[in-house]
């Protein structure tokens, strides 16, 4: 429906007068859509009056039961509906290109209208689909210890398929009294599994690295977890039963590296591995042309060009360029190599990186060609040159920043106030075709990005691991940062590289070493706290080709005590600044309460947030700040403040 907002509103009440209110979904802001996340609905309405928003089109969609209908409300034709939230400091909204709209109308809002047939009720989806209910014994089978030489199982769907129902389905029919634990990435991601398991209880992942050891374990939405977290999961319930599903296509990312990777990994294993997969629709029939359209739209189905069609290709064959989003919009099979190339190779790669790469007025996309098809693409951003008076808030906490990652971790956290003046091109994502790696494509794409452009510095923020830490070594890249928690996703802690190139970034990254040199002994007790050990290969990884540690100036020492007392800076990167200003002031500590005190010594001595947590009787981010309050009491009685 096209017109003002007031005219679609009405429009849309008249189209739905004659539902139950209750079986109808109104979607103004991205929330709506999320918290409806495996329901099912006659209408949904969404509103597109305020903005275009790919992962909520990919979420509405899913939400619609077949023969129900999707009323989208439009503005008036040849009025852009816009992305507002493209628009990164110093761009304005007016800026953000209109590719992905153009390509929505193209699939999705052109065409013949489909007639809805009667909506499909509850209890016809509660009933599943004989594929369902196929997968559901068996997984009742391993789960239950009925098959002796099988202990694990891999359930595969697309969206709609009713994998999260079968999970919990199964866990409902197994014997009473085992000690079970869903986990995923989130709580909301195993919503749908609790549903039917309403017994089953939701436990993170880092939670489960601790935990005693399990009979049956069911990880939903596991493309989402990173391998490295996913093994963690199985060394620490070796003896449990454990199911994986994942969802194959979709708005929250298919993460290939799963499939292709982790996979491998389990089938290795002693154990036996049951494999599942669900093709009919639970929600809506197959062939549902809605379903065809969105993936269609939001290249749902995106992958690397065939192997067996890019095999050939070496560093010295291909051809690097730039792949502007005029040429990537007008080029299909382009843009489903390079989307297909990032989905392949992270955990999360959703629709709306699609409408960044296309319409983001901050981002480039370059890549590696052979014979025209995309063999290696790299996403950047461009960031930082921003005002003093902004630097100094985002520094102080007083402001945020979207689209500068790079400069806003390095004031945030590192207290770099200057970083954020910096010109930086940073390394969002890289990716090369599965069937090339280890044949210097990696290599020569960062090396074409480092000759295009002229920045400060490049920079790179990801999940450490000693692979991609000597990668970037090998290409001037230096470490300088060393995040204070692990991904949920990687398992791993965050790892900032720079490689300067003017003489202000060569001196910040001489500073930021000698820092990180000094505190990595520490940081690293730290992380190892709230997590499983580290990898021994991963640690001499962090230490490598770091300078000699360096001093303590008192003013640097009283400015991250300052940062973290009254600031955006977390304990774990003014941790040595607080170890020797707290033991610079033993008389002052002994002046503040036992529980203050007692709280700051337990974590200087590298005591784990949780195991503090569960001491005092709290939450983790409630002690977390009841951290801060106290060291802003033992610096404010020593006269050291903002």
């Amino acid at each position: 429906m096209r017109g003002t907002p007031q005219q679609t509103r009405s429009g849309a009440e008249a189209w739905v007068s004659d539902l139950d209110p209750a079986r109808v979904l109104w979607v103004t802001a991205p929330v709506d859509a999320r918290r409806a996340l495996g329901e099912g609905y006659d209408a949904v309405v969404l509103d597109l009056h305020g903005g275009l928003h790919a992962d909520v089109l990919g979420q509405c969609h899913g939400l619609v039961r077949g023969g129900g209908v999707w009323v989208l409300r439009l503005p008036p034709e040849g009025q852009p509906m816009g992305a507002p939230q493209l628009a990164v400091w110093p761009h304005e909204p007016a800026q953000v290109r209109s590719h992905f709209e153009q390509r929505l109308t193209t699939h999705l809002l052109t065409g013949s209208r489909t007639t809805p047939a009667e909506p499909r009720s509850d209890e016809a989806a509660e009933l599943g689909t004989e594929d369902q209910r196929r997968a559901v014994v068996r997984l009742v089978e391993v789960l239950g210890g009925q098959l002796p030489t099988v202990t694990r199982a891999v359930l595969l769907a697309g969206r709609g398929r009713g994998k999260s129902a079968a999970l919990g389905l199964a866990l409902q029919a197994l014997p009473a009294g085992q000690r079970v634990a869903v986990t995923g990435p989130s709580l909301r991601s195993v919503a749908q599994v609790l549903r039917f398991a309403p017994e089953a209880t939701f436990h993170s992942v880092e939670s489960l690295w601790h935990a005693p050891p399990l009979d049956v374990l069911v990880v939903d939405e596991a493309a989402q977890l990173s391998v490295p977290a996913l093994k963690q999961l199985l060394l620490r319930h070796r003896r449990a039963r454990v199911a994986f599903a994942s969802t194959t296509a979709g708005y929250e990312g298919t993460g290939r590296g799963f499939v292709l990777r982790f996979l491998a990994w389990l089938d290795a294993q002693p154990a036996g591995v049951e494999r599942l997969d669900l093709s009919q629709p639970v929600r809506w029939a197959p062939g549902d042309p809605l379903e065809q359209r969105v993936t269609e739209a939001l290249a749902l189905d995106a992958a690397p060009a065939p192997a067996d069609v890019v095999g050939r290709a070496e560093a010295t064959t291909v051809h690097a360029a730039r792949l502007g989003p005029d040429r990537l919009a007008g080029d299909e099979r382009l843009l489903r190599d390079v989307f297909g190339l990032l989905v392949h190779a992270h955990y999360r790669t959703t629709p709306s990186d699609l409408q960044r790469l296309l319409d983001a007025p901050n981002l480039e996309v370059h890549g590696l060609l052979w014979q025209g098809r995309a063999v290696a693409a790299t996403v950047l951003a461009h960031e930082g040159a921003l005002p003093s008076d902004v630097c100094r808030a985002v520094t102080h906490g007083g402001q945020r920043l979207r689209g500068h990652a790079l400069p806003e971790t390095l004031m945030c956290h590192a207290g770099r106030e200057h970083a954020g003046q910096l010109r930086w091109v940073r390394s969002m994502r890289i990716a090369v075709h599965p069937a090339l790696r280890r044949r210097g494509l990696a290599r020569r794409l960062v090396e074409h990005v480092h000759q295009v452009h002229a920045p400060d510095a490049f920079g790179t923020l990801f999940g450490a691991t000693a692979e991609l830490l000597r990668f970037r070594r090998s290409v001037g890249y230096r470490l300088v940062r060393l995040g204070g928690s692990r991904g949920a996703r990687t398992g791993e802690p965050s790892a900032v590289m720079v490689r300067p190139c003017t003489a202000a970034a060569e001196a910040l990254v001489a500073q930021l070493q000698g820092e990180l040199s000094r505190d990595l002994a520490l940081q690293l007790s730290l992380l190892q706290a709230d997590g499983p050990p580290l990898a021994t290969e991963l640690r001499a990884a962090l230490g490598e080709q770091l300078p000699a540690p360096g001093g303590w100036e008192p003013a640097a020492v009283r400015r991250a005590v300052v940062q973290f007392a009254w600031g955006p800076r977390p304990f774990e990167a003014a941790a040595g600044a607080l170890s020797r200003f707290v033991g610079q002031h033993d008389d002052a500590l002994a002046e503040l309460t036992p529980a203050a005190r007692d709280l700051i010594r337990a974590r200087l001595d590298a005591q784990g947030w949780r195991a503090i947590a569960r001491q005092r009787g709290e939450t983790v981010p409630v002690t977390m700040r009841a951290l801060r309050r106290a060291v802003r009491q033992l610096a404010s009685s020593v006269g050291c403040g903002p």
